[in-house]
């Protein structure tokens, strides 16, 4: 006798795959939520149904377009599973502002739009701009994830039309951390099967529940999470996102099997765990990373911490997973992304050339979870396209094994006077200091060099490491051209809503407080050095806390410095005191240190010869 899910024709949609469930398992747990009664499987498919039913008798259906205000939870669940199951769901970031609900919803062509109660200013945009609203209704004794729409009856009702394999379910917006967002329209054929791939890389069974704390309108929220544990029977906790010092609480509350994170989340947890002293006796059976490079030591902490394996994995909203470390005993490999799981892969050159084990060049995939092509962007397409791969536009190389390695991201590579610079390279060092806790490494314009390097870090304790501590550490960690002219440190720095770097709006906030309040020199080695500065620089007044770069210093003016520094104070510095010591004042204490005496020096000499070839990078080019 066959069973009864042997009966049922192939799911379309992920709406098929939990009427699947709730026939085979109709009692168990599918949706949770803090301080909100659990949805078993049963009532999950009968809230989707009533969902579906309630938007065809308001005259909206297969082929509509319908953006979700919702805020993070469980109701937004059950809206993305009602209405990707009917029509086309478009979920929106609720930190948006008016303006911005405004232009999201004419740009990505929205027929209605979903707000709760509360939410004024998406009904506000929605408003201006003659879009019809619909209202979430949630009452406090509803268990999580139920609720009522109320629609103006504007349209007639619509025919209960199936949606179609090939239609789009979803369209989701890129993080536009270096550009404007894009448009990213998503089948049916790209959700259904890949989510039953993903649980069974990740072994999922109905025995295993996810801690979502992912925002749910994103690619990670919603591919990673959301679809692959439900599919199979799982069940998944819905949260608002991390709150104060809930993270634990929710560990220990609601015993998920896995979470996945951004790298922030997983420093937030270890820094609760360790001011608590002790870890609750826990359900996790592996922890997901994505969004971010995670940094090595930082993945080991947490593996130790835990007792379970830590899996980094890299994808993007146009393609679905990309690469993923496995669970054990798969093999992996520290600081890898993993090996290509469904697409495949491949490394491209600046000349068009595949690059082989060990090259470093931009990343192109193809497959099955790869998008079509942008919205109403043809241009952007024919940008985005290698005959036939998908550039994703990040730098990686693979290993002899096939291990895929991020190295930066190409529109964000910083030319420092012809030498690139990946700022996420940066940052994955300074992230290697004990004490700091997020780093974001990012451009500024430059008079001789195009443009220099700077980074914003926040530390754990600002009293106990100083920023010119952290770039000393960083000479340690990379390339004398990679370490950055000025480290800014900072309270905490502006992120995406999945943990991205927001380098543009960093750079904005910290430019203003990169030329220090003018401080004049404060003794006579530190006036002897700012006369020094001024005249290989050209300018009139240098302080004692102005940086060298920062006034136009480059490499061959660093040698020029340093030369006359030796000749005048008879030191021996060498060429790199100056990129170590970028001020006048540091400069100063690396001559005290060098035991160079403080004295009033004979008239300035001739600035001695230095072959300058910036083809060759040598221990003077750390700018």
């Amino acid at each position: 006798m066959r069973r009864a899910s042997e009966l049922t024709p192939p799911a379309t949609t992920i709406a098929d795959l939990i009427r699947d469930r709730a026939r085979i398992a109709p009692d168990a747990l599918a949706i949770l939520a803090p301080e909100r009664a659990p949805l078993a499987f049963a009532a999950l498919a009968q809230a989707i149904d009533a969902t579906i039913e309630a938007l065809r008798l308001a005259g909206y259906g297969r082929g509509d377009r319908l953006a979700l205000a919702l805020p993070d939870g469980p109701e937004l669940a059950v809206a993305l599973l009602a209405v990707s199951g009917c029509a086309t769901a478009i979920p929106l970031n609720t930190a948006l502002d008016e303006s911005s609900y405004r232009v999201a919803l004419s740009w990505l062509r929205a027929d209605a739009v979903i707000v709760a109660d509360a939410d004024m200013l998406a009904a506000r945009a929605a408003e201006a701009l003659a879009i019809p609203i619909i209202r979430v209704s949630v009452r406090e004794a509803d268990p999580a994830g139920v609720f009522t729409l109320l629609a103006a009856a504007s349209r007639p009702a619509r025919n209960a039309d199936p949606p179609m394999i090939d239609d789009v379910a979803l369209v989701l917006h890129t993080s536009g951390t270096t550009e404007r967002p894009k448009a990213v329209p998503l089948a049916h054929r790209m959700l259904v099967e890949p989510a039953l791939d993903r649980a069974r890389q990740y072994r999922l069974t109905a025995a295993d529940r996810c801690l979502c704390v992912r925002p749910l309108f994103t690619a990670g929220g919603i591919r990673r999470c959301l679809f692959p544990v439900l599919a199979v029977g799982g069940s998944i906790v819905c949260t608002p996102g991390i709150r104060g010092t809930s993270f634990v609480d929710w560990l220990a509350t609601f015993e998920p099997t896995f979470y996945s994170g951004a790298p922030a989340i997983h420093r937030a947890l270890l820094d609760e765990l360790e001011q608590r002293g002790n870890v609750p006796q826990l359900a996790l059976r592996f922890v997901l990373s994505a969004s971010a490079a995670l940094p090595v030591a930082l993945a080991a902490r947490l593996e130790q911490r835990l007792g379970v394996p830590v899996l980094q994995g890299y994808g993007m909203t146009e393609t679905g997973v990309i690469a993923q470390n496995p669970l054990p005993p798969g093999r992996s490999r520290a600081g890898s992304v993993g090996l290509p799981v469904g697409n495949e892969i491949a490394i491209l050159g600046e000349s068009g050339r595949r690059l082989g084990p060990g090259e470093v060049g931009e990343i192109i995939v193809r497959g099955p979870e790869v998008f079509a092509g942008y919205e109403g962007d043809s241009a952007l397409d024919a940008q985005s396209w290698f005959e036939g791969w998908f550039r994703t536009g990040d730098l990686g190389h693979v290993d002899e094994d096939g291990f895929l390695f991020i190295d930066g991201r190409a529109k964000e590579l910083i030319n420092r006077g012809g030498f690139k610079v990946s700022p996420s390279a940066v940052d994955v060092a300074l992230l290697r200091h004990p004490e700091v806790l997020d780093a974001i490494t990012f451009a500024v314009p430059h008079a001789t060099l195009g443009e220099d390097v700077v980074s914003a870090v926040v530390v754990r304790e600002p009293a106990t490491v100083s920023a010119r501590a952290l770039r000393e550490f960083a000479f340690t960690h990379l390339a004398s051209f990679m370490v950055p002219s000025q480290i800014v440190l900072a309270a905490e720095l502006p992120r995406s809503a999945v943990g991205k770097a927001q380098r543009a709006e960093i750079a904005a906030l910290v430019r203003p407080r990169l030329r220090p309040v003018f401080t004049p020199p404060r003794d006579a080695r530190e006036e002897l050095l700012a006369a020094m500065f001024a005249e290989v620089l050209g300018v009139t007044s240098v302080g004692a806390f102005d940086n060298f770069f920062e006034l136009g210093g480059d490499s061959l003016r660093g040698a020029q410095l340093v030369s006359r520094v030796n000749v005048t104070c008879r030191a021996s510095l060498d060429v790199a005191s100056v990129f170590r010591s970028p001020t006048v004042a540091e400069l100063a204490d690396a001559l005290a240190a060098a035991g160079v005496a403080e004295a009033t020096p004979p008239p300035i000499a001739p600035i001695a010869h230095h072959e300058y070839r910036p083809d060759v990078p040598d221990a003077a080019t750390a700018a």
